[in-house]
């Protein structure tokens, strides 16, 4: 599907949840003081679906129409079922159909024209050229008798050519490429726990030599004591973003230099590489900020303490 048709899903999708809202005589303030999320942030969502906006993302959004129904008291499954049409320019008005009784709108009528033949191009001319039947070429003397006259295979060279330039031209862009930052990761609880090495450093016993950190930290964020809603957290250069995790539940974040979070960290478990890592250390500003040479110390202090 083209941006054209997804937006237009996007905006049908975020318009039929603000007619849910209001049925329900659900204000957005109120939504804002439950879900403390911006009411500029919930009243472009009810414009767009946050499709034009700097924030938007598949996972964020995901997390976001989650807490929006649960805030207008709605389940959130067929939400989110919604929400997928709406990625693929699908949505028509599924939502309202379930919600507020509307008859499903019908499918779109193909374009007119768009089977329409169409005249053959300069390819297709050239491959139907080539299937006609060529006249046998001449015989030749040779050695052993008479043979046939081979053709000039100068397509297979002009064929060689273009395969080797389109490998060299992979193989740079695969080379130059930039790398995406990765989405972060749910993770049960006890799957987190349960990932950290064998050999965790802590405060009472440590290991002889501290672990040298590779190119990428694995940071996760475990929702301990209480539902974290939201957490903020920024990853090396990236955006500050919000995130909703359960309690019980835990988020995986991947770092190069540095990673910053911020609101209730209090409620939160960290480790990092697998090796937990003190929540109480914060800024002026009562973040938790980690750059790659502050946990490398951390490590190393932990492995010069007694046992």
């Amino acid at each position: 599907m083209g941006e054209q048709a997804v937006s237009e899903s996007m905006r049908r999708l975020a318009h039929d949840l603000q007619r849910i809202r209001k049925k329900r005589k659900r204000s957005l303030e109120d939504i804002h003081q439950e879900t403390k999320i911006a009411l500029e942030l919930l009243q472009h969502f009810e414009r767009t679906a946050l499709y034009d906006h700097e924030r938007y993302n598949p996972v964020y959004l995901r997390s976001f129409v989650r807490t929006y129904a649960n805030a207008i008291g709605i389940e959130a499954s067929p939400v989110l079922e919604a929400l997928e049409l709406a990625f693929e320019g699908r949505y028509r008005n599924q939502l309202a159909v379930q919600f507020l009784g509307e008859d499903p709108l019908p499918e779109p009528e193909p374009e007119a024209g768009a089977v329409a033949a169409e005249p053959p191009s300069e390819a297709a001319t050239d491959r139907a050229t080539a299937r006609q039947p060529q006249a046998p070429l001449p015989l030749v003397a040779a050695p052993g008798g008479l043979e046939r006259m081979e053709r000039p295979a100068s397509w297979k060279v002009w064929a060689g050519g273009v395969a080797v330039a389109i490998g060299i031209g992979l193989g740079l862009w695969y080379l130059l490429r930039p790398m995406p930052t990765p989405p972060p990761e749910h993770l049960p609880i006890d799957t987190a726990v349960a990932s950290a090495p064998d050999t965790v450093i802590s405060a009472e016993g440590a290991s002889a030599q501290a672990p040298v950190l590779g190119d990428t930290i694995t940071a996760t964020v475990i929702a301990a004591f209480d539902k974290v809603d939201p957490i903020r957290i920024r990853v090396d250069r990236d955006l500050r973003r919000p995130y909703w995790i359960e309690q019980g539940d835990s988020m995986r974040f991947r770092f190069t230099e540095r990673i910053i979070l911020e609101n209730q960290l209090d409620d939160i478990q960290l480790l990092l590489n697998g090796y937990p890592y003190p929540t109480d250390q914060r800024d002026a500003q009562g973040r938790i900020v980690i750059t790659r040479a502050q946990l490398q110390a951390y490590l190393d202090s932990l492995a010069r303490s007694p046992r």
